[in-house]
């Protein structure tokens, strides 16, 4: 009988991890792929894992379309959907075992060890997540781009494009500064353009534009700090919905978590400390069933 492998995948809007694992916990590789977000991509974010997953394998010379010796542990954007969730495991090839939850569960698994603890993820887009003395868990936001995703990437790229165009019609109070000629520029000096760009841009291309923002607060333009600020504000409203106590452990994790640090308010600098672990370790803990399946009320349930 072949060893027992255990897959790991972390999945979001911009990008997918994936690390193949020992019998021990030991890992043998990690890749990095496309975004396998069920929002985006639906079952067919499988063709992203697969194709990662078989260049791994050939790493070490395990047969590349045999995934029968492996336990997964995913956790993917969009999996709170669970029309979404159902075509995903549907459209499953044969597998040893198969966990599946959302990006939320195996980062808060990861970034408090499986104990209880909270954690908001800022990336692309965003989303609270805490996961209970008793294991079950409570999810705040996560409703997607355009109506949430509230101090992500894509929320803060949508709100600083709006700015710009705001500025170069003469409707922004102040006019135009550094972060909004730096907008117009790369989305479209003329109107085509830029209508153009704006034609079925989906969250990730808003997504794309945070740095921009980022870089411009780091030279005190006056609208990417307000811009900064805000997003910092809309980060601190998921927290406090998770615990308005302020005393859960809790963690920042995504791409967005340590760049707008310097802008998130006060108390919950204060409030935030350092993850254990990457979400990728949570993952494993689901492959390996050392942490129990995904149990999610929403808001106040």
């Amino acid at each position: 009988m072949p060893e027992r492998l255990f897959c790991g995948v972390d999945g979001g809007g911009s990008k997918t991890r994936i690390a193949l694992y020992d019998a021990a916990g030991q890992q043998l590789g990690l890749t990095i792929a496309g975004p396998t977000s069920l929002t985006l991509r639906g079952p067919q974010a499988w063709d992203v894992i697969l194709d990662a997953l078989r260049g791994l394998c050939a790493a070490i010379s395990h047969d590349p379309d045999d995934f029968r010796d492996m336990h997964f542990g995913i956790g993917l954007a969009g999996v709170n959907n669970g029309d979404q969730r159902a075509a995903f495991i549907d459209a499953a090839p044969a597998v040893g075992a198969l966990h599946v939850a959302t990006d939320s569960y195996i980062a808060a698994l990861g970034a408090h060890q499986g104990k209880p603890g909270a954690i908001i993820i800022v990336g692309t887009g965003s989303v609270g997540y805490r996961i209970d003395a008793g294991g079950g868990s409570r999810l705040v936001g996560g409703w997607g781009f355009p109506v949430g995703d509230e101090g992500s990437g894509a929320w803060l790229g949508r709100a600083a494009l709006v700015q710009a165009l705001h500025a170069f019609e003469g409707r922004l109070p102040g006019g135009a500064t550094e972060l909004h000629r730096a907008l117009i520029e790369r989305c479209g000096p003329t109107r085509d353009e830029m209508m153009g760009w704006l034609l079925g841009a989906a969250s990730t291309k808003y997504a794309a534009l945070a740095p921009l923002v980022i870089d411009c607060a780091g030279r005190d333009d006056p609208a990417a700090l307000e811009l900064a600020a805000a997003a910092g504000k809309e980060i601190d409203a998921l927290a406090v919905a998770l615990d308005p106590a302020r005393v859960i452990p809790l963690s920042l994790v995504g791409g967005l978590a340590e760049p707008l640090a310097p802008y998130l308010p006060a108390p919950l600098r204060n409030w935030v400390r350092a993850p254990h672990d990457e979400p990728i370790a949570g993952a494993l803990m689901l492959a390996q069933g050392r942490a129990p399946e995904e149990s999610l009320a929403w808001g106040g349930d």
